[in-house]
């Protein structure tokens, strides 16, 4: 068997809260040098190598193709470990227009073996945040959810959402930028906020700096209390 690791870079709207919380973390520790904080994870794809290290290290880069047109995926570096050899490729992908998920994280429609995805998501999607700053609150907006059809992460139930794995939590999060980004970033820029909380289609708090994004206790009081889920968004990196 031959074992390849890929290393796949995410699309900036997925775990964006999670990128701030590390990297506020690291300014914390005193490395105000960094600037921005981007999350990468590798999974691991065990193939059948009785094709040649050629044809072995196509049909992995075609699978990375494939895999660029899922919603959470922009680039990907291949490192395919042979016995016989080693051979390695990058490729960059373009920018994609966000598609609806239908699938937890990464899948692709093709004949190769199974991806699997990565464990340490569950850690980074539970990772604390920062207090929210009272003082850093703005006037609050809506949005109906009915209006753009169903599922819609806007109106799911928070205890049904509690109960999901980290990998489905992070879908729905990039379901809501699907759903509604046009609406999120027009929220973004009338605040000129850096963050915003929303629950059931209603801005109810948002901060002009990360720092000041609401902590994970916070968070779950809200979806508690109105049985809601509490979306943290963020400015879109450019």
């Amino acid at each position: 068997m031959a074992i390849a690791e890929i290393h796949v870079v995410l699309k900036p709207t997925l775990l964006d809260a999670q990128g701030a919380t590390v990297h506020k973390a690291l300014h914390q520790l005193g490395h105000t040098q960094v600037r921005n904080v981007r999350i990468g994870k590798y999974i691991t794809v065990e193939v059948d190598d009785t094709l040649s290290d050629a044809a072995l290290q196509e049909q992995l880069d075609q699978m990375c193709r494939q895999l660029l047109s899922n919603p959470v995926i922009e680039d990907y570096e291949i490192t395919l470990d042979t016995a016989a050899s080693a051979a390695r490729a990058t490729g960059t992908g373009v920018q994609e227009p966000l598609t609806a998920v239908t699938t937890p994280l990464v899948s692709a429609t093709t004949t190769a073996p199974t991806v699997t995805t990565p464990a340490g998501l569950a850690a980074a999607a539970n990772a604390p945040v920062s207090a929210l700053a009272p003082s850093e609150q703005v006037a609050v907006g809506k949005v109906s959810p009915s209006a753009v059809g169903t599922p819609d992460p806007f109106a799911m139930d928070y205890d049904a959402y509690d109960a999901l794995p980290a990998n489905e939590q992070l879908a729905l999060q990039q379901l809501a930028w699907q759903k509604h980004g046009g609406w999120i970033r027009q929220q973004l820029t009338e605040r000129r906020a850096a963050w915003i909380l929303c629950i059931g289609g209603e801005v109810v708090e948002a901060g002009s700096s990360l720092d000041s994004l609401p902590a994970e206790a916070r968070r779950d009081q809200l979806g508690t209390s109105r049985n809601l889920v509490p979306w943290v968004f963020t400015q879109p990196t450019a």
